[in-house]
């Protein structure tokens, strides 16, 4: 997947096909002002505003508490770019807006939207990032309402991605004990218990994530229980669990970090038990890494001690701790991410 210039007339694919698009000014400024116009336009409630009903800029500005003139200017933008649809002045919510930012809904990713603003910020130290190598290191610096945010951000895309996950995730049969190593908001842990009426599962993660995490439901509350700890310093256990799942949480982690966590995980795993990492990988091609991957591995190194790693390399951690890898599994909701996963020998103290 690839973000970049659409030509939408014949005269602009042939200013494009000749050279003639200052590409550089495109591919910043206009993409700059629309990803904060949809985030303000998700901060300020205008989504909501037209969930059930169509209404002219002065309504939308009306309820939003927002100046005539400037909401109108936010909705022709967001019109522009398919959110929204217009008709003499009227405004309703358009494709993308009623698939993925409804209140409520499924799909609503409208608390990762707000997320953002904490990214937007981060990202304004790239450039001392590039200068100096020492990344924001965000985990260590967020405020309690933000992390808050940030749980909530982390749900929103979770959501969107386990119904495939839990779908290509072999759990071994018979199995009764899930760890979840970093998955405060405990969304993963309730989908697979959910899915396998005699799983039970432990969450683990950072005391500040658990505290900003939202209450576990109803029907998995006796099967899910939360534990605070550093996935790197945690008593893990041994032969305790048949299954170790860990989302998006491997790209926070520098190489010597990851190779013991590696081993305590395969000593945490029963015989016969797998090791899930779910999390974006880098790729490289003849040519150029893939735009997701590359994208995701500049954040993640400006942002935590790392960035992704490649398939290869989560493989060869397994591999080092006495696992079977398996080959890597892309997912298809999740564009650049896929699932590594190793099976511990079903032989109690043999190696793979």
């Amino acid at each position: 997947m690839r973000v970049g210039i659409i030509a939408q007339t014949l005269l602009e694919r042939l200013a494009l096909a000749t050279g003639r698009v200052p590409e550089p000014i495109v591919e910043v400024f206009p993409p700059l002002v629309l990803a904060r116009s949809i985030m303000a336009a998700t901060q300020l409630g205008v989504f909501d505003a037209l969930g059930g009903q169509a209404l002219t800029g002065d309504g939308v500005a009306k309820v939003c508490g927002a100046d005539r003139r400037a909401t109108v200017a936010l909705l022709e933008v967001l019109a522009s770019a398919g959110y929204l649809n217009e008709r003499e002045g009227v405004y309703m919510l358009g494709p993308k807006a009623r698939r993925w930012l409804r209140s409520g809904d499924p799909a609503d990713v409208s608390a990762y939207i707000r997320f953002n603003y904490l990214q937007w910020d981060w990202l304004g130290e790239l450039e001392r990032f590039i200068q100096t190598g020492i990344p924001v290191a965000f985990h260590d610096r967020l405020t309690d309402d933000e992390w808050k945010d940030y749980e909530r951000g982390m749900a929103a895309i979770a959501r969107l991605t386990l119904p495939e996950v839990i779908w290509r995730t072999p759990i071994p049969s018979g199995a009764t004990a899930l760890l979840d190593i970093g998955g405060g908001h405990g969304l993963a842990a309730t989908r697979f218990c959910q899915r396998h009426p005699n799983l039970h599962a432990t969450v683990l993660d950072l005391p500040q994530a658990l505290d900003s995490a939202p209450p576990l439901p109803g029907d998995v509350l006796a099967r899910v229980k939360r534990v605070a700890g550093d996935a790197l310093t945690a008593d893990l256990g041994d032969e305790a669990y048949d299954v170790v799942y860990m989302a998006n949480l491997l790209h926070h982690f520098d190489a010597s970090q990851i190779a013991p966590l590696a081993r305590r995980i395969a000593d945490a795993l029963r015989p016969g038990g797998i090791w899930v990492i779910q999390d974006g990988a880098r790729e490289r091609r003849r040519r150029s890494a893939p735009m997701a991957a590359a994208i995701g591995d500049l954040y993640f190194a400006l942002t935590s001690a790392s960035g992704f790693w490649a398939f290869s390399e989560m493989a060869g951690w397994q591999k080092q701790a006495g696992l079977r890898p398996m080959r890597p599994i892309r997912l298809l909701t999740a564009p650049g991410q896929g699932l590594q996963i190793a099976m511990k020998s079903r032989v109690r103290g043999g190696r793979q």
